[in-house]
C-alpha cells in the first residue's frame, strides 16, 4: 500500500436539513467553555446508532429541556476535516476487524470553522471505554506526521509509528447536545474519501452519545422507539467502502443497509 493523498481544505458551510435545525434551534445553547467543564470525556462510554432525520426531530421534540446545544458565534452546525493514519497492512483497522479488545485509532482532525487541527489517539480499553489523548496539529498539515507526532503516537501505542501513511479522510457535518455529564454528537452527510476514490454515508444521522458510564435519556428514548445501538466505526466503514480487499465481515449488515456497499470479504 502507498500512501494516499487525500484532498486539502475540503470544508464548506452547508445547513442541518430544515425539520431537524427547527427543533435543534430551539435549544438553549452552551459554550464550549461549558461544555468542556461539564462533559469533557475524553474517557468515556460510546453508544451509536443511525436515526432517520425526520425520526430524531420528532424524539428531540419530545424531550424538552433536556438537552443544551454547543454554540460558537452563533454557529450550531459544524464542519469536521478527519484524516486516518494507518500502517501499509492496516494494523488498526485489522485490529477492529479482529475484535481485538485493546485497539487504536491515530487521526488528525481539523475543525473547519476555526481552523484548528489536533493529532489524536483513541484507544478501546479492556473495560469497554474509550479514551482519547491528543495534542494540537499544524493545520496546513493534516495528512503529514512529524518526528514528534510519531513520538506522541508511540507513547500510547506502544509501537513504531514512523511507518504511519494517511489512508483516507472523512468529512462531515455535526451538531453537539449536552445533558448533565452526558455528550451527544449528531453527525450527518458523511464523506469518504481516497485519492480520487469516494463514498457519500448514510441519509440517516449517525447519533453518538457519550457517557462516563450507563445510558442517558437520549439512549432510553432511541431503545423505547426500537433504535438500536450500532457497533460501527467511521474509520472501519470508510476504509471498508474504499478499500473492498479488507476484511470486513463484522460490518457487513451496517454496510449493506446504510450505505449500500457492495459484498463484503
Amino acid at each position: 500500500m502507498t500512501a494516499v493523498a487525500t484532498r486539502t481544505g475540503h470544508c464548506d458551510t452547508s445547513v442541518m436539513p430544515l425539520q431537524l435545525l427547527d427543533v435543534v434551534g430551539d435549544l438553549e445553547p452552551i459554550t464550549l467553555d461549558e461544555l468542556n467543564a461539564q462533559a469533557r470525556l475524553m474517557t468515556r462510554v460510546d453508544r451509536k446508532y443511525f436515526v432517520p432525520r425526520m425520526r430524531l426531530a420528532d424524539l428531540l421534540h419530545r424531550m424538552p429541556g433536556e438537552f443544551r446545544m454547543l454554540e460558537i458565534d452563533g454557529t450550531r452546525v459544524f464542519r469536521y476535516r478527519t484524516v486516518y493514519f494507518d500502517s501499509p497492512d492496516f494494523r488498526f483497522f485489522r485490529q477492529h476487524a479482529q475484535g481485538r479488545r485493546h485497539r487504536f485509532k491515530v487521526r488528525t482532525r481539523t475543525y473547519c470553522e476555526s481552523g484548528a487541527c489536533m493529532l489524536e489517539v483513541k484507544s478501546k480499553g479492556y473495560r469497554g471505554q474509550t479514551v482519547k489523548e491528543r495534542i494540537e496539529h499544524e493545520p496546513n498539515a493534516a495528512d503529514r506526521l512529524s518526528a514528534a507526532d510519531h513520538a506522541f503516537v508511540e507513547r500510547i501505542v506502544g509501537e513504531d509509528a514512523a511507518g504511519l501513511c494517511p489512508v483516507l479522510e472523512t468529512v462531515y457535518r455535526r451538531a453537539t447536545l449536552c445533558h448533565d455529564d452526558q455528550r451527544v454528537t449528531l453527525d450527518l452527510d458523511l464523506e469518504c474519501v481516497a485519492g480520487s476514490e469516494k463514498r457519500d454515508g448514510p441519509h440517516e444521522v449517525l447519533v453518538e452519545t457519550k457517557s462516563p458510564g450507563g445510558p442517558g435519556p437520549l439512549d432510553r428514548m432511541l431503545l423505547a422507539a426500537g433504535v438500536r445501538p450500532h457497533s460501527v466505526s467511521k474509520y472501519c466503514v470508510a476504509a471498508s467502502l474504499l478499500y473492498p480487499q479488507l476484511p470486513s465481515n463484522q460490518w457487513r449488515r451496517t454496510l449493506r443497509r446504510y450505505f449500500a456497499a457492495p459484498a463484503c470479504h
